[in-house]
């Protein structure tokens, strides 16, 4: 799983409330702190900017290069992947070209597959990161609906696929397994 950095969050949360209770104070005139009702109105305020900060970092800033590593352990995955995938289904062996899309946001990511005959969608999804093991894979499970006209041999199934991020996170290659007894391989790289 995925080590968030709580204690890095906490400590950035609380040095950006002092700096701008500073700041704000400053800029009011209220440095000598000798009346309680100006700062709580400095203690308001500061509240106000970290709650928007907060939101925005959570929203759109978290993608910045400039956070990831020290701050948010997983880079964002959003955008369009090309690739193919390397079935074992009915010993085949044989290599589908897919089409994926993936929505990553802060707190989630989804997962849209497609090839010629199947749609999957996410169900889940998380990260496994770790520096000790040397990890960096998104981990997630789907469903597969395949076309109507194919379900008489491709019926509705799940499946769970593991993706190593390489370094530039623009290619997820692994694996997936399926409730239909079947694996493959696969590899993406980013548009």
């Amino acid at each position: 799983m995925v080590k968030y950095n709580l204690g890095r969050y906490v400590t950035a949360i609380v040095i950006l409330s002092i700096a701008l209770f500073l700041i704000i104070a400053f800029f009011r005139g209220n440095l000598s702190f000798n009346s309680l009702d100006t700062i709580w109105e400095d203690v308001t305020t500061t509240i106000t900017f970290v709650t928007i900060i907060c939101t925005l970092f959570v929203s759109w800033a978290w993608k910045w290069k400039i956070f990831q590593d020290w701050l948010v352990p997983f880079p964002c995955l959003s955008g369009k992947w090309d690739g193919e995938i390397v079935s074992t289904y009915n010993s085949e062996n044989r290599s589908i070209p897919v089409n994926v899309v993936i929505k990553h946001h802060f707190f989630n990511i989804q997962i849209k597959v497609k090839t010629g005959e199947s749609n999957s969608i996410s169900t889940c999804g998380s990260f496994d990161i770790d520096e000790d093991r040397g990890l960096k894979q998104l981990i997630y499970s789907y469903q597969n609906n395949p076309k109507a006209t194919v379900r008489e041999r491709s019926e509705i199934h799940y499946g769970t696929t593991r993706l190593e991020i390489n370094d530039d996170a623009n290619i997820l290659e692994g694996e997936y397994w399926t409730s239909r007894k079947t694996t493959g391989d696969m590899k993406l790289t980013k548009m």
